[in-house]
């Protein structure tokens, strides 16, 4: 099978592409940062995009930690582990009140209150990617059009011939 570059010039879809690439990456690790949903800096660290091509094909990729799904779409009722809640409570950090006891629980303490609610409740998702992709993608299918139709008429030109008069 031949490549798609072979036959067509896709210098300008791949510099789009590789465009879009960027805005997707830049415009979630902005929202993030906006919305205050980083706890260690691992997954706003790991964000990288690029554009792999295969053959006739291209495919924006984005690669993140595996924990993105769960911050983006949140969870079911789960019993976390604890020492990832306690990873966060240093992380974020969160600051315990006092019970109505008067005490303030200590991290273990309150590390089993917080995997208690997550096992009651969930996690609710915070949908910045979706987000940022839903502002992105509108000016970016507009550009990706034009610059295909453009690629297309080209190539029709090169490879048809119409009789002068």
């Amino acid at each position: 099978m031949e490549t798609l570059d072979r036959l067509i010039d896709t210098r300008e879809l791949q510099a789009a592409l590789e465009d879009l690439a960027q805005d997707i990456e830049r415009g979630y690790k902005e929202k993030l940062i906006r919305e205050d949903h980083r706890a260690t800096g691992q997954l706003l660290a790991s964000i990288h995009a690029d554009v792999e091509v295969g053959g006739t094909t291209y495919a924006v990729v984005l690669h993140l930690e595996d924990y993105w799904k769960y911050l983006e779409e949140g969870t079911k009722p789960h019993w976390p582990p604890r020492d990832a809640i306690l990873k966060w409570i240093e992380a974020k950090p969160v600051i315990p009140y006092p019970g109505k006891d008067g005490r303030i629980p200590s991290p273990e303490s309150l590390a089993f209150l917080i995997q208690r609610k997550i096992a009651r409740v969930g996690t609710k998702g915070t949908h910045d990617l979706r987000e940022t992709t839903d502002a992105i993608i509108p000016y970016w299918k507009e550009r990706l059009k034009e610059i295909l139709g453009r690629m297309y008429g080209n190539y029709i030109a090169s490879i048809v011939s119409f009789p002068r008069k």
